[in-house]
C-alpha cells in the first residue's frame, strides 16, 4: 500500500494551521545554538531549515500555496460525477485529502526506522503523540519539533500508513546525525606528536560531525606540519560510521615527506654580531632540520644573550620566512633591534644583585617597561619595610647617555631610621580569639628568626582588610578596625608597637530559614550548609551555599539547576532567609560507549566505570571514571564526554576514550645517602665510618600484560650498601575483587648495611593483599597482607669470634609463611600533621615449610601525630612512634648470649634474620645498624632477638625566612631504645638507663678468656639520644638532615691480635700474636643523617 505522507508548510511567522511536516538540519542555524549550561547544554528548542530574514517572502509563499490548494480542492469537487475524472482522483489524492485520512485516526504504532528498540522507547516517551490516541496536527507539529531538538537527526519526516480497524501506523523517517568518536593518527613524523596533531584538528569528542569540521581539521593539521617544516606533507583521512552508536571514527593518514632544512639566514639591522656569530648563538645553522619549537628557542637564545649583556630593550623576531620548494629549504630573515645597554642599580642603600633580581620583575619577565619598573619600586619598598625600614622612600629615575648607548635605571632609596617591631596587640575582639586574628595581620613581632620583625604599611592595610572580611563573613556587617602605630615604644628609640582595635558591632543572625523547590532535601548536603537558623548571616555564607547546592545538582544530573536567595529583615538583628531552587530537568546515562582499546580487555575498563546506564548524568562520576582509569597505570590519556551535548533528550550516551600507554617503560636514576656507621665490606672498624653511599637504579616495566592490568617489573639497585635485582608480577583485582591483589616476587640481594657481615639473599615470595577498609574517597585505610617467603640466606665476611664463623656463615634456607596488617589514618603520608599509623608483621619459619632454622617473629609499630598551638596560623606537631619486635626460637634453634658457645646439634637464628637498629629511620643515636649486642672479640654488632624503640619528635611550623620563604622547618627529637639478645632481657632492661661498663673491662694486656672478663660485656640497656632535625620542602617530600647526640653511647671491649688477610696482608701489625685486651671503645655520640621523607 502506498504511504500517505503528511506534508505541510513550515513557517516562523504566519501559518493558518501551524502544521509541520519535515525538519532538516542546517549549518546556518549553528550560530543560534544556546550557550552551554553546566557540564553539557540542552537547548530549549531547535530551528528547522528556515531563516527569519526570509519571513516576508514566506508569507507570500504560504498565501500562494494555500490559494492553489483551495483552487485544487474546488476543481476536484467540480469534477465529481465527471466520468473521465473519477479514476485519477482515486489513484492520487490531493495532499489535504491524504492528510485528512490520517489526522484524527487512532495511532496503532509509532516507529523510528533505523533506531534500536531501547532508543525508540525513549523517543516515544518524549513526544505528545502517543500510541492508542488520535493523531492531531498540533501534537504532530510538537512531536517533530521535540524529536529534531534531540540532535539525533539531520532529516526527519512523519509518514503514516493505514492499519486494521481504521487505525494508522506512524513512522518517523529519518537520517541520523553522527558524532565525533575516536580520532587516530597514522604515519605521524614524531614531532609534532600524534596527540598534538589530534589536538590541532579541534575535533571534540561527542560533538556533531560535519564535512565542514573535517575540512577545518585538515587545514589545521597541515598548518601545524608546516610550522614544523613539513611543507611537503600530504594529509588524508578516512571515516568509519557506526550506525548502532551514531559515532564516526576518523583516521588521519600523514605522509610527511622530508622535513625542510634551514636555507640561508640573513640579518636585518644586526648591529653587534655577524651572521655566523648569530647562528652560533641561536644554535641554528644552514642545513639544520628545524621545528617550530627549535626556531622559537633560537629566537629566545638570541634575546637572552643580548639581555645578559644589558640589552633589555632588544627586540628579536623573524622578519620573513621563505620556503623554497625546489630545494625544500626555508630562508630566514632575522630582524634585530639591539637597543641601548640598560643598567639597573640602587643608590642610597646597599641591595645585593640577587635581591635586586628577585624584586625587579624585569629580570623575570625579560622585558623592560614602565609597569615592570614601577612594580620593582613597590617591591623594593616592601623589602625595605620588612627589613625594619618602615619610613623608607624609594623613587625611580632614568638617565640616558646616547653617546655611550647606555640607559640607566636608578632606584634611589632613602632608608630613614631602622625600626624594630616589638609588639603586635589586638584589642576589642570578643567573637574571635587573638590566636585566630593575629595570622591575618601578616605583620610579625621581632623574634630570633626575624630580628627586626616584619612590618610595612602595605602588609598592615592588607591584614586589616582580611580581619574585616572575616568579621563580615560571620555576620558583623558594621565592624570597624582601627590601627595605631606607636614609635619609640616605652621610650626605646625606633621600637614600634602596633595596636589593632576592633569595634565588632552587632552580629546579624539567621532567623527563619527555608528551602523551597527542591526534591532532594533529605540529602546530607543540605544538612551541612553554612546558613541555618541561629547561624551568622552574611553574603559570603550565602554565596558558599549557592556553590554547594549548585555543585550538588550539577553532580546529580541537573545541569540546568538555578538558585535564588532572598533575605528579609526580622526582629532582633536577624534575617529570614529563603533559598529558592529551580531544579530543571534531570538527565540520565543511556549507554556508556568505550573506544580506543587495542590490547586491553573490555572488563578491565568496565570494572573502573563510575557511571552506568540508568545513573544520573554526573560530571563528578565522569571525572572519577577518568581518575580510576588513570590509576590503572596502563593508559596515557583518558577522555570522557557526553555525546550530542546540545540535544534535549534526557538520556545521554557517555563516551569514554582511552589511549594505551607504551607497554614497556624504562626508569633510571642516581643519588646518594650520607650517614654514620657505613660499612665498606672490608673494614676492620667495628663502628664503621662516616661516608657517602652512591646509589643507581634501573627499572624495566611491562604494563598491561596479556591485556589485563597486570604488571611485570624488573628492578635493580646498585650502591655501596646494597646491590639488588628483583622481578615481580602484580595482578590487581584478584578473584575479580577490587580489594584483592596478588604479587609474585623473586630477587637476589647483596647487602653490606651491617658492618659485621655481608648478607646474600636469594628469595621468592607469594603475597596476597586485601583492603579491609577504605575512606570515603576510597583511599585504603586497613590493609592485610598474607605471604609465603622462601629464601636462601648467607652471611659472608663474618667478623665475629673465630669459633662462631663456621656456624654463622653457613647458607641457611628459611621457609616462612606470614602476615601483616596496616591501618593508616594519617592525613598525609609525606607531611603528616594529624592521625595515626599502626602496623603488625608476623611470621613463622619452621621445618614444616622447608626451613632449616625454626623461629617465629613479630614486629609491631604504632605512631600518632597531634597538632597543637599556632604560630602565624600554622601548628606545631607532636609525633610519636613506638616499635617492639620479638623473635622466639624453637626446636633445634636456640638464642645465645654474645660469646656463649653453641651446643652441638643446635643452630642459631641466622645473622640476616635478626633485628638490627640504628640510622636515620630508627634510632638516631647510633650509626647505621650499630645498636645492640656485639661480638666480644671483634666488637662488631651481631643483632638480637628483641627490639624496643620509642621516637618522640616535636615538629615546628615553618617560619618565613629570606630566600627560602616557608620551605624550611625544624624539629627536635628524642629517641630511646635498643636491640636485646632476647625478650626477657628486653623486659628486664626497660628501666635500665645506663650500660654496666664495669662488665666490659678486665686487666690490660691480658688474654681473651671465653665466658669470663670482658667477654661478659652486657649490652642490655635503654640508649637515649636527642637531636635537631632540619627539613626542606620539595615536591617529592621533605629533604631531611638529622643531627643526633647519644646521651649514653655503647661501650665494648677492644681485643686485638696480629692476623693475615686472605690476600696474605698483615692486619693489625702492632698487635701481639695472641688475642689481647687493650681496654674499651665507645661508639661515637654524634651522628649525622641525610635522606628524603620524615623519620616516621
Amino acid at each position: 500500500m502506498r504511504l500517505n505522507r503528511l506534508r505541510t508548510i513550515a513557517s516562523t511567522l504566519v501559518s493558518t494551521h501551524h502544521i509541520y511536516y519535515k525538519w532538516r538540519g542546517h549549518e546556518s542555524c549553528a550560530n543560534r545554538v544556546p550557550a552551554r549550561i553546566g557540564p553539557f547544554s540542552f537547548p530549549k528548542h531547535n530551528a528547522g531549515a528556515f531563516l527569519p530574514n526570509r519571513a516576508l517572502s514566506r508569507v507570500f509563499a504560504v498565501v500562494a500555496i494555500a490559494s492553489l490548494l483551495a483552487m485544487g480542492k474546488l476543481w476536484a469537487r467540480s469534477q465529481e460525477g465527471v466520468p473521465g475524472a473519477q479514476g485519477p482522483t482515486r489513484q492520487k489524492q490531493s495532499p489535504l485529502q491524504r492528510e485528512s485520512s490520517c489526522v484524527g485516526s487512532s495511532v496503532q504504532k509509532i516507529t523510528f526506522p533505523g533506531v534500536n528498540e531501547t532508543d525508540q522507547q525513549m523517543l516515544r516517551s518524549m513526544i505528545p503523540t502517543q500510541e492508542g490516541k488520535p493523531l492531531g496536527r498540533e501534537q504532530l507539529q510538537e512531536s517533530l519539533r521535540i524529536l529534531f531538538a534531540t540532535g539525533r537527526f539531520s532529516e526527519l519526516s512523519a509518514e503514516c500508513e493505514p492499519a486494521a480497524n481504521g487505525e494508522v501506523t506512524l513512522s518517523f523517517a529519518n537520517a541520523a546525525n553522527y558524532f565525533i568518536g575516536l580520532v587516530r593518527v597514522e604515519g605521524g613524523p614524531g614531532h609534532p606528536t600524534e596527540s598534538q596533531i589530534v589536538n590541532a584538528s579541534k575535533l571534540q569528542l561527542g560533538e556533531p560531525f560535519s564535512a565542514e569540521k573535517i575540512k577545518r581539521a585538515l587545514e589545521n593539521i597541515k598548518r601545524l606540519l608546516a610550522e614544523n617544516e613539513y611543507y611537503r606533507a600530504v594529509v588524508t583521512y578516512s571515516q568509519r560510521k557506526i550506525p548502532e552508536t551514531q559515532q564516526v571514527e576518523i583516521t588521519f593518514r600523514i605522509h610527511s615527506g622530508d622535513a625542510a632544512r634551514v636555507g640561508t639566514i640573513t640579518v636585518q639591522r644586526g648591529g653587534l654580531y655577524s651572521v655566523g656569530q648569530l647562528e652560533d648563538i641561536a644554535h641554528l645553522h644552514p642545513g639544520d632540520i628545524v621545528t617550530a619549537q627549535k626556531v622559537s628557542d633560537a629566537i629566545e637564545r638570541v634575546r637572552k644573550h643580548l639581555q645578559k649583556r644589558g640589552r633589555w630593550l632588544a627586540q628579536v623576531a623573524i622578519a620573513n620566512k621563505t620556503y623554497n620548494p625546489a630545494l625544500n629549504t626555508v630562508d630566514y630573515a632575522l630582524a634585530i633591534e639591539v637597543g641601548p645597554r640598560v643598567e639597573i642599580r640602587v643608590e642610597g642603600f646597599f641591595v645585593s644583585k640577587g635581591i635586586l633580581k628577585r624584586n625587579v620583575p624585569v629580570y623575570e619577565e625579560h622585558a623592560l617597561d614602565d609597569d615592570l619598573l614601577n612594580e620593582g619600586r613597590r617591591n623594593l619598598l616592601s623589602y625595605m619595610e620588612t627589613r625594619g625600614y618602615s619610613d623608607a622612600v624609594v623613587t625611580l629615575r632614568r638617565e640616558a647617555d646616547p653617546q655611550a648607548e647606555i640607559m640607566r635605571v636608578i632606584y634611589q632609596i632613602d632608608p630613614g631610621q631602622r625600626h624594630k617591631l616589638v609588639k603586635v596587640e589586638v584589642t576589642g575582639n570578643k567573637y574571635f580569639r587573638v590566636e585566630d586574628l593575629r595570622p591575618l595581620l601578616r605583620v610579625q613581632a621581632a623574634s630570633l628568626a626575624l630580628p627586626h620583625g616584619t612590618f610595612s604599611q602595605a602588609l598592615l592595610r592588607s591584614g586589616v582588610r582580611d580581619v574585616e572580611n572575616m568579621y563580615r563573613a560571620n555576620g558583623f556587617a558594621q565592624v570597624k578596625v582601627e590601627i595605631q602605630v606607636q614609635d619609640n615604644y616605652r621610650n626605646a628609640k625606633n621600637h614600634l608597637a602596633v595596636t589593632v582595635h576592633i569595634e565588632e558591632g552587632p552580629q546579624t543572625r539567621v532567623g527563619d530559614f527555608q528551602i523551597i523547590g527542591s526534591t532532594q532535601l533529605n540529602d546530607p548536603v543540605f544538612q551541612n550548609l553554612y546558613t541555618g537558623p541561629g547561624q551568622p548571616f552574611s553574603d559570603t555564607r550565602i554565596a558558599d551555599d549557592r556553590d554547594i547546592i549548585l555543585n550538588y545538582y550539577f553532580d546529580s544530573g541537573f545541569p540546568n539547576a538555578m538558585f535564588e536567595a532572598s533575605a528579609i529583615p526580622a526582629a532582633g538583628n536577624s534575617m529570614n532567609v529563603t533559598y529558592n531552587v529551580h531544579e530543571g530537568e534531570r538527565f540520565y546515562v543511556n549507554r556508556v560507549l568505550i573506544s580506543g582499546r587495542e590490547h586491553t580487555r573490555p572488563y578491565v575498563v568496565d570494572h573502573e566505570l563510575q557511571t552506568l546506564p540508568g545513573d544520573p548524568l554526573s560530571q563528578g562520576d565522569l571525572l572519577r571514571t577518568q581518575q580510576k582509569l588513570y590509576d590503572l597505570g596502563i593508559f596515557s590519556q583518558v577522555d570522557t564526554a557526553v555525546q550530542n551535548p546540545e540535544g534535549v533528550q534526557t538520556r545521554k550516551n557517555v563516551l569514554v576514550q582511552v589511549q594505551e600507554a607504551k607497554r614497556y617503560t624504562f626508569n633510571y636514576g642516581a643519588g646518594f645517602e650520607f650517614q654514620t656507621g657505613v660499612s665498606t665490606g672490608s673494614s676492620t672498624q667495628p663502628l664503621g665510618k662516616n661516608g657517602v653511599s652512591p646509589l643507581a637504579s634501573l627499572d624495566v616495566t611491562r604494563l598491561n600484560f596479556r591485556g589485563r592490568d597486570h604488571t611485570i617489573t624488573f628492578g635493580s639497585r646498585v650502591g655501596s650498601l646494597q646491590q639488588r635485582g628483583l622481578i615481580s608480577y602484580q595482578a590487581p583485582r584478584w578473584f575479580n575483587n577490587p580489594n584483592w591483589k596478588l604479587s609474585l616476587t623473586g630477587f637476589f640481594d647483596h647487602t653490606l648495611d651491617v658492618s659485621t657481615f655481608t648478607s646474600q639473599r636469594l628469595e621468592g615470595s607469594v603475597q596476597a593483599e586485601q583492603v579491609v577498609s577504605r575512606k570515603v574517597d576510597s583511599t585504603p585505610v586497613g590493609v592485610m597482607n598474607y605471604r609465603f617467603n622462601y629464601r636462601l640466606v648467607k652471611a659472608t665476611n663474618v667478623r665475629v669470634s673465630p669459633e662462631q664463623i663456621p656456624l654463622l656463615s653457613l647458607p641457611v634456607r628459611v621457609g616462612e609463611p606470614g602476615f601483616s596488617y596496616l591501618r593508616n589514618h594519617r592525613d598525609n603520608d609525606l607531611e603528616t600533621t594529624r592521625g595515626s599509623y599502626y602496623s603488625i608483621d608476623g611470621g613463622v619459619a619452621a621445618s614444616y615449610f622447608g626451613s632449616e632454622a625454626d623461629f617465629s617473629r613479630v614486629l609491631v609499630q604504632n605512631s600518632t601525630y597531634h597538632p597543637f598551638g599556632k604560630i602565624n596560623g600554622r601548628q606545631f606537631v607532636f609525633a610519636r612512634s613506638t616499635r617492639i619486635g620479638l623473635e622466639n626460637a624453637f626446636a633445634n634453634t636456640i638464642i645465645t648470649q654474645p660469646g656463649q658457645p653453641t651446643p652441638a646439634n643446635f643452630s642459631l637464628i641466622p645473622l640476616p634474620e635478626r633485628f638490627f637498629m640504628g640510622g636515620g629511620n630508627s634510632h638516631r643515636g647510633f650509626g647505621l645498624n650499630q645498636a645492640g649486642p656485639r661480638d666480644p672479640v671483634t666488637g662488631f654488632p651481631i643483632g638480637g632477638s628483641a627490639l624496643f624503640l620509642n621516637n618522640l619528635e616535636l615538629r615546628f611550623p615553618p617560619p618565613t625566612l629570606p630566600f627560602v620563604h616557608d620551605n624550611l622547618s625544624f624539629a627536635i627529637f628524642h629517641d630511646m631504645g635498643n636491640v636485646f639478645t632476647d625478650g626477657n632481657h628486653m623486659l628486664d632492661s626497660l628501666l635500665r638507663w645506663h650500660q654496666n661498663k664495669a662488665l666490659c673491662g678486665q686487666r690490660l694486656n691480658s688474654p681473651f678468656q671465653a665466658g669470663s672478663g670482658a667477654a661478659l660485656c652486657n649490652y642490655n640497656y635503654i640508649s637515649q639520644a636527642i637531636g635537631l632535625g632540619v627539613r626542606y620542602k620539595t615536591p617529592v617530600g621533605p629533604v631531611r638532615f638529622d643531627f643526633g647526640y647519644n646521651l649514653n653511647p655503647t661501650v665494648f671491649p677492644n681485643f686485638c691480635m696480629k692476623t693475615k688477610s686472605t690476600a696474605g696482608k698483615i692486619l693489625h701489625p702492632t698487635c701481639p700474636a695472641t688475642l689481647t685486651y687493650f681496654g674499651t671503645k665507645q661508639a661515637s655520640p654524634f651522628n649525622v643523617y641525610f635522606s628524603i621523607g620524615q623519620t616516621f
